[in-house]
């Protein structure tokens, strides 16, 4: 029996492409832009290019690519803190369902479930994303003209795929 050499884990850098493993946006390749600590990375697809905004994302849930960008220019003037990512407070009390012993099948508007409201983005979060978006596609543009397009494919497996064996 071979015993096989484990790989070296590699701590994503900003400008490095790394691949989404877990969560909406499983598959996907994406930039990451800044360490904000404690294991948590900022990263965006750019958003115009494969849909993934600006998100913070453990470690453990992205693979580091070798390819990199360098971004130094959009870097330097980030700046990101928790009030971004901040969900706005919810008003009034929350909905109670009361349960009622009635026929089967047969629902009253009272016993219906409360419809989720969208969360809404804040118009800081927009805005920085927009910045970030026109800056990093500038760049991937003028590094190299299919960066774009291998940022917008997905990463998939397939029967007999060995990830661990893989160099990405």
């Amino acid at each position: 029996m071979v015993r096989l050499v484990g790989s070296k884990k590699i701590t994503p850098v900003p400008g490095q492409v790394l691949i989404c493993l877990a969560g909406k946006y499983r598959g996907r390749r994406v930039v990451c832009l800044k360490d904000l600590g404690k294991g948590v990375f900022l990263i965006t697809g750019p958003f115009k290019v494969n849909g993934v905004p600006l998100r913070r994302v453990n470690r453990r849930y992205v693979i580091c690519t070798t390819t990199h960008i360098d971004i130094s220019s959009i870097v330097g003037d980030l700046t990101v803190d928790k009030t971004v990512f901040a969900r706005p407070k919810r008003t009034g009390p929350t909905p109670v369902v009361r349960h009622t012993r009635k026929a089967k099948g047969v629902k009253s508007d009272d016993e219906k479930k409360p419809k989720k409201k969208a969360i809404k983005v804040g118009e800081a979060r927009k805005a920085l994303q927009e910045k970030v978006d026109g800056q990093l596609i500038a760049i991937l543009k003028a590094a190299d003209p299919l960066l774009p397009k291998y940022l917008g494919s997905f990463f998939t497996l397939k029967m007999n795929d060995r990830p661990h064996l893989m160099k990405f």
